[in-house]
């Protein structure tokens, strides 16, 4: 057997979202390699407590290889990721027993469409998986499988009181805003007022600024304009931070609160825009070279800003000084930051085939991508 039990699977997540537009849970897809002669789930369960902390989302864990779902339901415990069981298990004659033994136990598990009616999910968890067309039987509580309409996913958080959306509509909430309403967030904008009032440090004040990449794009292009003179072009945030000053940062910010936004369908798309770029920043661990850190963390924060603004993203990126890397790479699809570009765009897919082909083509080692990918999303707060 492998030395780490993450050299042996590919993996994906799909994000859970509460009625507050914040991350309830990250769904991990886990797909054992086509080599793997087999994964022990004890080790597997045991590296992702080690990788997951308590302040982390919770953790749903999606397997399709019946040997390791098995192997998952003998060995989960009720402290561990929560088993999206699959939709033959309804059926299954070794499945569904096994399945409503591990409950029994403790384990939480999500069924897919109606529970059995002979067991009761556990208190205060989710039990079901819904598709939307099953809305008008929602009850409070359940997760909602996400259909990609905006009116659906509001009305299941907001009416229905689900548990959380799996899956946000992006494309019909971005169809759906006025461009007025694809302003910077109103929330971030407060919160890095705040911390500079608090005397944060600029390493905590940059990280609140790209918490919304519309507004650390709007702040890159003002403080070229108003700053650029001092000491020629500015590529990053933090470079931004330093020679505007933090008293100028603030004044700008309070000036931009009339025109921001606070609408919450928003929250999701900016969420997982930061997400990738965090991903990015993994895969493409810097070091020491916290220049290269920041400018890899543009990178995968600007890759989506044409979605956010209704612009092409060449007409976008071309206001900013940015480095050639992050240009090649978003722009011409070349460069050396584009592999690990597409491989945090597999991952967000949960396209597993597509990312053990990526890591095949370009070298990645499947540990490596995977340790990236659960170090960026156990770090990440709403």
């Amino acid at each position: 057997m492998s030395a780490s039990v993450l050299d042996q699977l590919t993996l994906g997540y799909r994000f859970l979202w509460n009625h507050r537009r914040e991350i309830a849970a990250v769904e991990l897809h886990a797909e054992p390699l086509p080599e793997t002669g087999g994964i022990d789930a004890r080790h597997l369960l045991s590296t992702l407590a080690e990788l997951w902390p308590m302040r982390a989302p919770q953790l749903l864990l999606r397997v399709g290889h019946p040997l390791l779902l098995l192997d998952l339901l003998a060995h989960g415990r009720a402290d561990g990721p929560w088993l999206v069981l699959p939709p033959e298990v309804q059926s299954d004659a070794v499945l569904r027993p096994r399945a409503l033994q591990a409950q029994a136990r403790g384990l939480p598990l999500v069924w897919p469409g109606r529970p059995p009616a002979d067991t009761t999910p556990p208190a205060k968890r989710p039990g079901v998986y819904l598709t939307d067309e099953a809305q008008a039987a929602l009850s409070p509580g359940q997760i909602v499988l996400g259909s990609g309409h905006r009116a659906q996913t509001d009305t299941a958080l907001d009416q229905h009181a689900a548990w959380a959306v799996a899956g946000w509509p992006v494309e019909d909430v971005l169809h759906s805003l006025s461009a007025q309403a694809r302003q910077p967030d109103r929330t971030a904008i407060s919160r890095v007022v705040r911390a500079i009032d608090d005397d944060a440090d600029l390493d905590r004040i940059e990280t609140l600024l790209s918490a919304d990449p519309l507004l650390a794009y709007r702040f890159l292009q003002h403080v070229n304009t108003a700053a650029a003179q001092l000491r020629g072009q500015i590529d990053t945030l933090q470079r931004g931070l330093q020679v505007w000053g933090l008293k100028h940062v603030q004044a700008w910010l309070l000036g931009q609160l009339p025109q921001a936004t606070n609408e919450p369908d928003l929250q999701p798309v900016r969420l997982g825009m930061v997400a990738r770029a965090r991903v990015l920043e993994h895969l493409l661990d810097a070091g020491d070279e916290e220049d290269l850190r920041r400018e890899v963390q543009l990178c995968g924060l600007f890759s989506q800003l044409d979605r956010l603004l209704g612009e092409p993203l060449a007409a976008v990126l071309q206001r900013l000084p940015l480095s050639q890397r992050i240009l090649q790479a978003l722009l011409e699809h070349s460069g050396p930051y584009h592999p690990a570009l597409q491989l945090a765009r597999s991952l967000e897919l949960a396209d597993t085939r597509a990312t053990r082909l990526l890591c095949e083509s370009y070298g990645y080692t499947p540990e490596d991508v995977n340790r990236a990918l659960l170090h960026a999303l156990a770090t990440l707060s709403n």
